[in-house]
């Protein structure tokens, strides 16, 4: 029998169905209900709140109240779809006819052109599906993008079937949102057997399953419910209108400034044809809000104005209309001259997107207030010189030469095709005495860049577009005086060889061709270190010239040098070719094992070796063909102890060894090593040791490594330490613990989970005194407020987590903390340091009743600041 509350809700709704033909929601009072069930005012007033509790009700502040049904009862997540009532009214239809289908939802196939909102809609459907109750509200999220495992076969089938096909993905989760994206990069075979697996599939595990493919592919997966998204293109004007104006308004938000944008930009932006529909637009107007904002930070403006400048130059304004669709606009716009957008938007359903876009204007507001202090960098400077000499060469059609190759009379003739001689030996000759003049080198690529771009203005009348304000121009000339003499003594030679006047705009430009930036972005380096004459250096030249680059070097052993001699010359020359990053050696066979780990023990370079025993494979060919007459035993022979023979290289009598880092040795150190020693079937030696006094710590894993092989250090940040390889924590936490032993191995691993909700996971079965829910409670705060503070990376958020959590533990337990020997100078340093963090951790001391002492901020300081 139905309880008076179940009444009271029924008839609300049948009050609600009744209002909705009418056009109306007039709502129900508690009059009404106490006449309908001849109840005490009290008892209805007492039911109509629990209603509103659950969430099923929403009661109105005016006198009398009025009681209807909640918002989200009356509407569900397509209701604020652009264009759910036009273009996409039937694929929700059919979205929602294949979520509620009896017994369970129905699989979904998405069929639509990139750039349709494939993505954008599928994340509707599963936020439809969970106000549905079909799928849990915390349903997890398993998606399969085929496109980006096209190269990786293996790890594709085994992402679909599981691991020597026995559990397909069907089958290993349960509750869970499973998506397989572009499935038209899969084979005949594998869609066979997807066909296969839906077939028997009874959605016993309540799964909610969505595929998507593009309309040109044949090879389609039996769905009974396929959804056609329109093309953007295809799509009204007016739902094209609304999501730009969604767009803008999003900018605006996430900019923090309003966005004025001119109507006819506005539907300039609406009839325009994308290669790549919402994709293309989205990259657009996101672009062109970037360029404004920093226009608007330039002119000191409250507000954001977009122009057609802020467009590539290929954009067309000028689409021409026919009637109907005129007739539209006009109606649309509605004599509006521009457009106000102040970001009034609801939180978009994208998270990662938003964050990326929020961080974007955050990036940009530091980046300008850095260049306002310091006036134009050499690296922002280098970057417009390279975007210049990048856009002469696409224009006329130059090879861009590597760096190293010389100025020979191949590239020269080539160059005299486009450029006057008399501009190539002038500009030749003023590198050659800038040069000197500034004691550095140029490469090549700023000597052709030059030459085109004083040919363009001289004989051509064209110009770089202007980059830089005056002002800026004036803090150049005082900041690079050396530089600004010769380009302008140079500017006068020009003008009187070739009877061209630069202006001082263009003066500065040829200037900026002169300024090299103070850091430059350097990468690892390879080594090809082989035994006999000349190997090496072959394989190292057939390297750089297929890679038109020039980062791999070579040494040759030759067979009559002593050990001695060998170790002399590869340490000299790894000194010569480490540019900061370090050096991976590929290697035959022999000593230059031993000899490269004692050059990683002095120099603290790091080094990774690659054995390919390729001599030695050579050898024992050579050896069986003269003791063998079938060519095939010997072929077979040979691949058979192919693996043997690495083994045997690479071999190590030493046990291994994992170290985990703190500031401390132990809080987060040991919650990593506790955590590796219970999951990981490895079995290597976990050590938890202190990173704070980096002496030390380079002397005890010195000590380590003559009994043990450091397989790598793991924790927030690298220490860089004899060439040990390195392992973020995040890196461990932000995988399945079944996973663990590839992360140990550095074996590719595919994540698809939360870091901290795996970290809340491993707390729950491993803290004795700590309750995890009171964490929950308190520590996302407090890691919000340490990332405004001191915008952490994910390595330090995880670190300083697991660390405080370390010493909550610890301080609970009754366990002696350590006590840090803080010097007076230090504290003075740390001092604003530790009085924030004071404040943002007393919530926590509140939860927890215990309290931070000096050692615990001194640590906590160190991770936040990388001491």
């Amino acid at each position: 029998m139905a309880t008076n509350k179940e009444k009271i809700y029924k008839y609300i709704q049948k009050q609600f169905l009744k209002d909705q033909e009418d056009g109306d929601d007039k709502g129900v009072d508690t009059e009404e209900i106490v006449d309908y069930l001849n109840i005490k005012r009290s008892n209805a007033s007492a039911l109509l709140n629990q209603l509103v509790k659950e969430n099923l009700l929403e009661k109105t502040t005016t006198r009398p109240v009025h009681y209807h049904l909640s918002y989200k009862i009356c509407h569900n997540a397509f209701d604020d779809v652009v264009g759910s009532n036009n273009s996409l009214a039937e694929s929700i239809r059919q979205a929602k006819a294949a979520i509620n289908f009896p017994g369970g939802a129905l699989p979904i196939h998405i069929v639509a052109t990139p750039g349709s909102g494939t993505t954008y809609f599928s994340k509707i459907i599963i936020k439809y599906a969970k106000d549905q109750k079909i799928i849990p509200a915390d349903a997890t999220y398993h998606e399969i993008n085929c496109l980006l495992l096209e190269d990786k076969p293996q790890q594709l089938n085994e992402e679909l079937f599981g691991k020597d096909d026995n559990i397909d993905l069907l089958q290993r989760y349960k509750n869970s949102v499973v998506i397989i994206n572009h499935y038209e990069k899969l084979d005949s075979a594998q869609i066979y057997r997807i066909n296969h697996i839906l077939d028997e599939y009874k959605n016993q595990n309540n799964n909610l399953i969505i595929l998507s493919t593009v309309p040109t592919n044949e090879n389609k997966i039996n769905i009974p419910i396929q959804i056609k998204l329109p093309l953007f293109n295809e799509r009204p004007l007016s739902e094209k209108l609304t999501i730009i104006e969604m767009m803008f308004e999003k900018q605006a938000k996430n900019s923090g400034k309003p966005i004025i944008v001119g109507s006819d930009l506005v539907l300039g932006l609406a009839k325009h044809v994308y290669d790549r529909g919402f994709k293309s637009l989205s990259k657009l107007i996101t672009l062109a809000s970037a360029k404004a904002y920093l226009r608007s930070l330039d002119n000191n403006e409250s507000s954001i104005n977009i122009n057609h400048g802020d467009l590539p130059d290929t954009f067309v304004f000028n689409k021409t209309l026919d009637v109907k669709d005129f007739q539209e606009a006009e109606e649309l716009i509605n004599n509006r001259e521009r457009f106000i957008f102040k970001g009034n938007i609801k939180e978009n359903t994208n998270d990662i997107e938003r964050r990326y876009e929020e961080k974007l204007y955050k990036t940009l507001n530091n980046k300008y207030q850095n260049l306002s202090q310091e006036g134009l960098s050499p690296e922002k400077i280098q970057r417009i010189v390279f975007t210049r000499v990048e856009k002469l060469f696409n224009e006329y059609g130059f090879k861009r030469r590597a760096d190293n190759n010389p100025r020979n009379a191949e590239t020269l003739q080539e160059l005299s095709k486009i450029v006057p001689q008399n501009i190539i030996n002038l500009t030749s000759k003023f590198l050659t005495k800038a040069s000197k003049k500034l004691d550095r080198k140029f490469n090549h690529s700023i000597f052709y860049g030059l030459c085109l771009h004083i040919n363009s203005v001289i004989n051509l009348g064209t110009s770089s577009h202007q980059e830089i304000s005056d002002l800026k121009i004036i803090k150049i000339r005082e900041t690079y005086p050396k530089e600004y003499d010769l380009t302008h003594a140079f500017a006068a030679q020009l003008n009187e060889y070739l009877h061209y006047s630069f202006d001082e705009e263009q003066i500065i430009n040829l200037l900026m061709f002169l300024i090299e930036p103070k850091q430059t972005k350097e990468h690892p380096v390879v080594l090809y270190a082989m035994h006999g004459k000349g190997a090496a250096h072959c394989l190292s030249e057939v390297t750089n010239k297929l890679n038109d680059t020039y980062n791999s070097f070579a040494y040759d052993m030759q067979l009559n040098k002593s050990l001695d001699e060998v170790y002399s010359e590869l340490r000299s020359l790894v000194l010569k070719i480490n540019r900061g990053q370090g050096i991976i050696v590929i290697y035959d066979m022999g000593s230059f094992k031993d000899i490269f780990n004692r050059i990683i023990d002095e120099t603290n370079i790091p080094i990774r070796l690659i054995n390919i025993p390729i001599t030695l494979v050579g050898l024992e060919v050579t050896r069986r063909a003269l003791n063998a007459t079938n060519i095939d035993d010997i072929y077979h022979d040979v691949l058979s102890n192919l693996q043997t023979w690495n083994n045997n290289n690479t071999a190590n009598n030493k046990q291994n060894m994992i170290i985990t880092l703190c500031h401390t040795g132990e809080g987060g150190a040991v919650q990593l090593k506790d955590y590796i020693e219970q999951y990981s079937h490895l079995q290597f030696v976990v050590k938890a040791m202190s990173i704070s006094d980096r002496d030390v710590l380079a002397k005890n894993v010195q000590d380590l490594r003559k009994i043990y092989n450091i397989r790598s250090f793991i924790g927030t940040y690298n220490p860089n330490l004899f060439g040990i390889p390195f392992i973020s924590i995040t890196k461990v936490f932000e995988n399945s613990h079944k996973d663990l032993d590839k992360i140990l191995s550095f074996i590719p691993v595919h994540s698809n989970s939360s870091t901290y909700d795996r970290i809340y996971d491993y707390y729950n079965e491993e803290l004795k005194y700590t309750p995890v829910d009171k964490l929950k409670e308190t520590m996302p705060q407090v890691l919000d407020s340490l990332n405004e503070q001191y915008e952490l990376n994910e390595d330090q958020r995880i670190g300083v987590f697991t660390h405080i959590v370390g010493i909550i533990e610890n301080a609970l337990s009754g366990k002696p903390r350590q006590q840090i020997d803080i010097n007076v100078q230090k504290m003075r340093a740390l001092e604003s340091d530790f009085a924030y963090l004071e404040k943002v951790l007393a919530p926590v001391e509140k939860k927890f009743n215990m309290v931070f002492n000096n050692s615990d901020l001194y640590t906590i300081a160190a991770i936040l600041k990388k001491l």
